[in-house]
């Protein structure tokens, strides 16, 4: 299989000059994606270890717990 011809390009532009606004939309879009690839992860044994499955987990744990402070610097965009 050759990964080269199967590779994809993910690209997030954030447009904005206030950092916090683009760590938030950073983040939630990180989040999008790492949810996105846990859903198309290939199968295996439920029993079996999977280290892209830890640390994907691991990974949206971390942006959930801080999903308060991405959603309000997200929301401060918005707000005119």
């Amino acid at each position: 299989m050759d990964l080269e011809s199967e590779a994809q390009e993910f690209t997030v532009s954030v447009r904005t000059n206030d950092i916090h606004k683009a760590i938030a939309k950073t983040g939630t879009a990180l989040a999008a994606l790492v949810d996105e690839a846990l859903l198309s992860h290939e199968p295996h044994e439920m029993d079996e270890e999977c280290e892209f499955e830890e640390f994907a987990g691991d990974l949206l744990r971390v942006l959930t717990s801080h999903s308060d402070a991405l959603a309000s610097s997200e929301e401060a965009d918005t707000d005119v």
